[in-house]
């Protein structure tokens, strides 16, 4: 395993010293000691002074006792629990605390920094003033990258570090001459200039990006974003950022004044999100996006999954969550359309509002108890039937769970009732409909320690539901779908989505589970399902567009995950027809990840995704290193069905302990046709300790945990 370069070491001695204590009483420690008349000894030989956390050490000083000074006249060496300096020359007051240290180098202890100065003051409050400096955080010996400045100013209590007429030079190399400049020095957030991100891509251009960050509190922050785009011109952002003890979410925006390439256009893009808690029986969520046009993110957003997006969401939900089982929901959603005016998207409609209700008895009475789901809605949407909707759904619930088995009953009576306007001819403006719901669910635990010494388990379960038919062909369409079918589905009480279509049912699911978990530390090595769904009697009720199921049974679903070791896992999912002719759906994980190393350790995803006339798709990337100081890392996105490839990288990055630099080369869809393609290149400078320039490719690669991948790519 190559792990990523530690921070440089800087002066050995430091290392071996033991901590120096904080005892008030001065500790003189010299071979030879020589007093005179007026108060000034003379120590030589192993000289080490020590009084508060500070301490002295050289071959020969002087300390006057009247003052509580102490000056040497060679090579000296003092440090704290901050700084670590070797001077030629020094005066110090121990007393104050404070000092002058001539023709020296010195060490920022907390961040492993180092370098060098003429002059060197001191203040009792911990501030360190430097005249003709040169600071790094490389090695000594190592000057791969420098910041020479006339005058650097370090406030520990701060953590700030103030450079004036400043230069960066990267291998000798000037990058920036800054007349002032700041930087942490405690590893903290602070304020002040963050280093431009550089990039170019055939969109936009030459792109650069200089962000000021403002660290307004400890819990809240600010990030200012001036850009510029060559082929479009001067850009604004920012981001905020709050977490409180009952809250926290962020907003960020961009605002492009005149777009030179769209003849002088506004463009704009802002995203708000909210969640926390009002009192502790009050929620509130809420979130809000827009962009000018539809087209915004294909020219600056880049990537599959934001130009992918067909709408944007803004709506805020407030929620009462009684002491009891007993809850209230009040929303408002809305969305904005970013598809094309000919797209088979269909726009979804407003909630203005919708209040939910949930309740359900505290107590059980003989394992059962009673609960009611209600809700009103009112659905809103230009140029489409609008009205509200009404629903009413006692119910009464059963459920018993033991260690071997367990089992459940519920029976509903649904009550939904309209409100409509601009019905079509013939369409009631009123309709009603009244549906009793009933299913029952039950299943077996048995457990057997294999002959490797695992615990083997076999879950047998069982789930009946049964709805009557009545015709819904006259009821609205505000908010049913036809959900994805997956293991979920095999267990829900609607094969639908939404509330405007309760299909009828008569049917059993049966599943069977397994595992095999290891003893000693719980993990769970190999989990497979497989499960089917057997219409007694086949649906009726349908949405316009979709068939419903004309066979006795549904197609057979069947997951298995394995945790292969402690690096390797895999998982693999299937959607056969029941005759076993044919595969509806596939999909297949395999990952490798190296526990210890974290970001800078191998990882590897290796993917494939198929749906019958739909879609079929590879995705493989990786990052790995092939010394302690090269990684590679790459990605691609491959359309099997289109024979395209929807997004592809290579990156390449070397590092040392103070340094690294990464470069990228991206090419990957922009638009919603199969063949717009942007291609960008990326470039990251990072001078450890100080600052990174530019953009990397850590956030190219994919972060999702292997189940969210999986679902998001399906529904693309």
């Amino acid at each position: 395993m190559h792990a990523a370069p530690a921070t440089c070491p800087q002066f050995d001695y430091l290392q071996e010293l033991p901590p120096v204590p904080a005892d008030p009483k001065l500790i003189l420690n010299a071979d030879r000691a020589d007093f005179s008349e007026n108060g000034i000894s003379t120590l030589t030989g192993s000289v080490h002074v020590s009084q508060n956390g500070r301490e002295f050490a050289a071959e020969q000083l002087e300390y006057n006792e009247a003052d509580a000074h102490i000056l040497t006249h060679s090579e000296s060496i003092f440090r704290d629990n901050r700084l670590a300096i070797r001077s030629n020359r020094t005066d110090y007051d121990l007393k104050l605390g404070s000092g002058v240290f001539l023709d020296n180098r010195f060490t920022l202890r907390e961040i492993s920094g180092r370098g060098e100065s003429q002059r060197l003051v001191v203040s009792k409050d911990g501030v360190a003033h430097l005249e003709g400096v040169r600071y790094t955080t490389c090695a000594p010996g190592d000057e791969a990258w420098t910041l020479s400045a006339d005058e650097i100013t370090l406030k520990h209590e701060e953590g700030i570090g103030t450079a004036r007429n400043a230069v960066l030079r990267f291998q000798h190399v000037p990058l920036f001459y800054l007349p002032y400049f700041q930087f942490p020095i405690d590893g903290l957030r602070h304020s002040g200039f963050l280093f431009p991100i550089v990039g170019n891509n055939n969109t936009n251009g030459f792109d650069i990006r200089v962000p000021f960050y403002l660290n307004l509190g400890p819990n809240y922050d600010a990030t200012l974003i001036p850009r510029y785009l060559s082929e479009r011109g001067e850009q604004i952002g920012g981001r905020f950022r709050y977490l409180f003890r009952s809250s926290q979410g962020g907003l960020f925006g961009e605002f492009l004044p005149n777009d030179d390439k769209l003849g002088g256009a506004e463009r704009s893009y802002l995203d708000f999100e909210h969640q926390g808690r009002l009192t502790p029986r009050f929620g509130l969520e809420a979130k809000y996006g827009e962009v000018s046009d539809r087209n915004y993110f294909a020219n600056f957003g880049g990537g599959v999954d934001l130009t992918s997006t067909p709408f944007l969401e803004r709506g805020a939900t407030l929620t009462y969550q009684a002491p009891t089982n007993f809850r209230i929901q009040a929303q408002v959603q809305d969305y904005q359309i970013l598809t094309a005016p000919t797209s088979d998207i269909t726009t979804p409609y407003q909630r203005l509002p919708q209040i939910r209700l949930n309740a359900l008895t505290k107590n059980s009475y003989f394992d059962a108890r009673a609960g009611l789901d209600g809700e009103f809605t009112n659905f809103a949407r230009a140029n489409s039937v609008e009205g509200q909707r009404i629903i009413a759904q006692p119910y009464l619930r059963w459920e018993k769970d033991r260690a071997a088995w367990f089992a459940s009953a519920q029976a509903d009576l649904s009550y939904t009732a309209y409100n409509l306007t601009d019905t079509a001819p013939g369409q009631a403006a009123e309709p009603r409909r009244t549906l009793p719901l009933f299913n029952a669910e039950g299943g077996l635990r048995f457990e057997r320690l294999n002959e490797s010494g695992r615990l083997q388990t076999l879950e047998p379960h069982l789930y009946y539901l049964y709805v009557p038919y009545r015709d819904q062909s006259t009821l609205p369409l505000f908010d049913s779908g036809l959900p994805d079918f997956d293991f979920p589905q095999l267990f829900a009480r609607n094969r639908y989505s939404g509330q405007d279509r309760i299909s009828d049912a008569n049917q059993l699911t049966s599943a069977l589970t397994t595992r095999l978990i290891e003893p000693t530390t719980g993990v769970v090595r190999l989990k497979a399902t497989i499960g089917q769904v057997y219409y007694i009697r086949n649906p009726r009720v349908n949405l316009p567009g979709f068939d419903t199921p004309t066979t006795g049974s549904s197609d057979y679903l069947a997951n298995i995950e394995y945790q292969i070791t402690s690096h390797w896992s895999a998982s693999a999912t299937a959607e056969v027809r029941p005759e076993f002719d044919r595969l509806t759906r596939t999909a297949f994980d395999l990952r490798y990840r190296d526990p210890q190393a974290g970001e800078a350790g191998k990882r590897l995803d290796l993917a494939y995704r198929y749906r019958n006339g739909l879609l079929e798709q590879a995705d493989a990337s990786f990052s790995a290193p092939i010394t302690s100081a090269w990684r590679l890392a790459g990605r691609v996105r491959y359309s099997l069905r289109d024979n395209s490839t929807l997004e592809a990288f290579g990156g390449i990055e070397y590092q040392t302990c103070c340094w690294a630099i990464s470069t990228t080369y991206r090419r990957y869809l922009s638009g919603s046709t199969i063949d717009r393609f942007n291609n960008g290149f990326y470039i990251q400078l990072e001078l450890k300790g100080l600052t990174r320039i530019g953009n990397g490719f850590e956030r190219l690669l994919p972060t999702e945990d292997f189940v969210d991948a999986k679902r998001r790519i399906e529904k693309q």
